[in-house]
């Protein structure tokens, strides 16, 4: 127990540790705030939400949904009304006099101020208490889905998992018969245990734990103190195993005391007696509890996939020697655990890939809230049950190992004769050269650059000028056509060609309006380019009004941040910062690894000399990644797409609207920026090396600062696109 309590405060009484804790706590609690309340495609307020809700409050799910539809109607009425549509043959017992009245009012209005807004919410609220309302026709609809597929042909063999599957499922879901639900909001619990922000914060309060009782006392060599223990190494492995779980458990409460308190605060529960079936999201769920037990069933849930997590990362710093590998080791587990959750389709053969995943773990409410059988050698097996069981045989595997590997661990140095490699001659005293080689050669970071351009080299795919459609073929055709400023020949072409379509389409009507019905078909031919035709009308449009000239700009706009690029540009900074990650936290973690950093303050001009090499240094191995990550997407499209109207004025493209500069002087401008973006993140590295004092601490931190707002906004959560240094390293956000 002492040992314990001494690991406990060894962790937990650091004031890094301490400020990591609070800082992931608020800014957990900030983005899931902010990711709550900026839903574009939700116009009414919390507020409103449960104003909704508490006006039928008392009322069971059938009165509720009855009142809700003809509140729906009333306002489907209204925006008739809106447009100026007789209403009159809807209800002719209505007074359409009345009506207006009612409409020039607004006294429709009951919870906001807009008609668009009151119809979504109306929509919203009573799309979740419908499905309250006929939940027994669900279950009904259950039965009868299985019996209508059990007897087509391709599902009828009873010995495949097809068959055994949907046979399974009315028996799983048949205790939930006669349930009465009671409307509530739904949103508070999807609120307050959906938040997937949360598990990564909790993800990096473990780590800081295992790296400081585990990996720190590797790099100051403090793990030889452990032979000298009372009983040898396994009380303190076993010490070491609980404060990770104490931290699991910290992390938990300290994350979801935030994230209930808010939702409870947002949106509210309603009645926690309810049966969890009320809550929309979880009507599929065949579990009979009510909303309270679920709370309680997914803090357990996720207590033990975060004491999962705790003892793989304390498995890995114990075989690992070095701070690289944990880093190494760790992020190729989770970044292969990532694309089998997402890319392994769920009625696959290798599902169990997907779905046995600490990825997949980590979504506990979509385990608890979804129906789900796993095909295991054939046979269906509920997901639920297996997720039990995975976690606790790892977690109980995991521990073991951990604690055996600890006690095995050699704390004896061997002192075999290393490779070494001499970028100079004869005895040498220039610093610029020492540097050098201390960072490229003994930090392994030429090897890890040489690695990285061989990964290009023989990733390097060449693309092809794309066209997903014949009108992407015609748009071209157009474009190069009119490449150029817009002159009175262009506009004549443009007003003839419209002219022609107008009476192809004006023929065409006529034709089927006399009974031939095979006009469509003759004409079908000269319509063809008319919705290539009509885009670039339109953009013909933006030019007289905003200047520019006719440019074939599919290329270009890859390059430039259009919708049409994707994600690009976050998946070409994601792995620049990582590169730079990888090869700059030696730099100066090193120096304090060695003591050397003491030299540095007894030496004249000693530490601002040694940083100005050291950041000349950074700058080649920024510019190295930088061409080869970059150089190949730009070489790529400019390649596939032409390079034509290169000096033609940026604001040519709609999304580029008001640049008064060149395509060329634009491509420019966001590769300076980017690249003074990475030194910007070069000089925070630095900084996070030299203030933590440990190569994995400045892994972890760095990770965190740099790489994780990326994660999340490849995730989807957009806000994180104007996080830190990510709109700058991406370059095309802030222009």
């Amino acid at each position: 127990m002492r040992l314990y309590i001494n690991e406990c405060v060894k962790a937990f009484c650091r004031r890094s540790t301490i400020g990591i804790f609070l800082a992931l706590t608020v800014i957990n609690g900030v983005l899931l705030w902010v990711n709550e309340s900026s839903k574009k495609d939700q116009l009414y307020t919390a507020a409103q939400y449960r104003a909704v809700y508490d006006s039928i409050e008392n009322m069971n799910a059938d009165e509720a949904f009855e009142k809700l539809s003809k509140m729906q109607n009333d306002l489907n009425i209204m925006e008739r009304l809106s447009f100026r549509e007789d209403v009159s043959y809807i209800d002719e017992s209505v007074d359409t006099e009345v009506l207006i009245e009612k409409y020039n009012s607004k006294a429709y209005l009951e919870y906001t101020d807009n008609i668009f807004t009151e119809q979504q919410l109306i929509s919203d609220v009573l799309k979740e208490v419908q499905a309250c309302a006929e939940y027994d026709s669900y279950l009904d609809g259950i039965d009868q889905q299985a019996r209508k597929m059990t007897g087509i042909s391709l599902f009828a063999d009873p010995d495949s998992f097809s068959y055994k599957n949907i046979a399974k499922t009315p028996s799983d879901f048949a205790h939930l018969k006669g349930s009465k639900l009671t409307p509530a909001p739904s949103k508070g619990v999807d609120m307050a245990t959906g938040f997937q922000v949360t598990d990564i914060a909790a993800f990096l309060m473990i780590m800081t734990v295992v790296v400081t009782i585990v990996t720190r006392e590797k790099e100051l060599d403090q793990i030889v103190l452990s032979r000298t223990t009372y009983r040898g190494r396994m009380p303190l492995g076993l010490a070491k195993l609980m404060t990770c779980f104490t931290a699991a458990f910290i992390a938990l409460v300290l994350l979801f005391s935030v994230n209930f308190a808010a939702g409870y605060f947002t949106y509210g529960y309603g009645d926690l007696g309810r049966q969890i079936q009320s809550v929309y999201s979880f009507n599929g769920c065949d579990l009979k509890i009510s909303v309270v037990q679920y709370f309680g069933l997914f803090l357990l849930s996720k207590f033990g996939v975060y004491c999962l997590f705790a003892a793989l990362i304390y498995l890995i710093t114990v075989v690992s020697n070095s701070s690289v590998k944990v880093y190494a080791i760790l992020t190729i587990i989770l970044a292969a655990e990532a694309v089998m959750y997402y890319t392994i389709p769920s009625a696959s053969c290798l599902c169990p890939l997907k779905y046995i995943n600490l990825v997949a773990f980590a979504n506990t409410n979509d385990i608890l809230a979804q129906y789900l059988n796993l095909n295991i050698l054939g046979e269906p097996f509920g997901y639920k049950s297996v997720f039990v069981i995975s976690v606790s045989v790892l977690l109980l595997t995991f521990s073991i190992l951990a604690v055996i590997f600890y006690v095995r661990q050699s704390v004896i140095r061997n002192r075999t004769k290393r490779l070494s490699i001499s970028i100079f001659k004869g005895r040498n005293t220039s610093l610029f050269l020492q540097e050098c080689y201390k960072i490229f050669i003994c930090g392994k970071v030429l090897f890890i650059l040489i690695a990285f351009g061989a990964f290009v080299w023989f990733s390097y795919t060449p693309i092809n000028e794309k066209f997903a459609s014949a009108d992407e073929i015609y748009y071209k055709q157009y474009m190069l056509k009119l490449e150029g400023e817009l002159t009175p020949v262009k506009e004549q072409f443009l007003a003839d060609e419209q002219a022609k379509f107008d009476q192809a389409e004006a023929d065409m009507q006529r034709e089927l309006a006399n009974g031939n019905w095979y006009a469509a078909m003759k004409y079908q031919n000269i319509l063809a380019p008319k919705v290539a035709f009509d885009q670039v009308k339109s953009h013909d449009e933006y030019l007289k009004s905003n200047g520019g000239e006719f440019v074939y700009d599919t290329g270009y706009k890859l390059l430039t941040g259009d919708e049409s690029a994707g994600n690009k540009d976050a998946i070409l900074a994601l792995t620049v910062l990582a590169m730079l990650i990888c090869t700059l936290t030696y730099v100066y973690s090193i120096e304090y690894k060695t003591g050397a950093a003491v030299l540095l303050r007894t030496s004249p001009r000693g530490r601002g000399t040694v940083f100005v090499r050291k950041f000349l240094i950074g700058l080649i191995i920024i510019t190295v990644i930088y061409a080869l990550t970059y150089s190949p997407y730009f070489y790529n499209v400019l390649h596939a797409y032409g390079m034509r109207q290169l000096s033609a004025s940026a604001g040519s493209m709609e999304h580029l609207s008001g640049w008064d500069m060149s395509i060329l002087a634009y491509l420019i401008l966001i590769s300076v920026v980017r690249y003074l973006g990475l030194i910007v993140s070069m000089l925070l590295i630095f900084f996070i090396s030299a203030k933590t004092r440990s190569f994995i601490s400045s892994l972890l931190i760095e990770t965190a600062v740099l790489i994780l707002p990326i994660v999340l906004y490849l995730l989807g959560i957009g806000t994180f696109r104007w996080f830190g240094l990510t709109p700058i390293v991406i370059g095309n956000t802030i222009l």
